[in-house]
């Protein structure tokens, strides 16, 4: 928890959750963007991210839980996995990934799904195979 003097912001994370007080004088500015509010809760809940984020390639339930296997088995949804034999870095475990922050990981690796795979089931029945996606 980060406190400062009356005019300036409360900031408060809670098991992925974001809550933002402000001054009387900033109540009617907008708080947070919604690319703001989704960078935090990458960060903070990764799977809820992800599973938010699926709703833009309109996969549904079934294809989260697929997905939460896929990278539950590649990193333990771990932003910071790093493969000691190979160049997978992060959640989704991709050749030559550079980004750092959970966000940017999710986000690419649902691409690279939908690219290769067309939904992350089928990702999840490759990995089964292969022990690899």
């Amino acid at each position: 928890m980060q406190k400062q003097n009356k005019q300036k912001t409360l900031l408060v994370t809670v098991t992925g959750l974001l809550i933002v007080l402000v001054s009387p004088a900033q109540a009617n500015a907008p708080l947070m963007s919604q690319k703001q509010i989704a960078f935090h809760l990458a960060l903070e809940n990764p799977k809820k991210y992800a599973q938010n984020a699926i709703k833009a390639y309109n996969w549904d339930k079934s294809q989260y839980v697929c997905l939460c296997q896929l990278w539950g088995k590649e990193s333990a949804w771990n932003y910071k996995a790093d493969n000691p034999t190979s160049s997978a870095y992060g959640i989704a475990q991709m050749l030559g990934e550079k980004a750092k922050h959970p966000k940017k990981q999710i986000d690419n690796g649902l691409r690279y799904i939908e690219h290769r795979y067309g939904d992350p089931c089928t990702a999840w029945k490759k990995w089964q195979r292969q022990r690899w996606y």
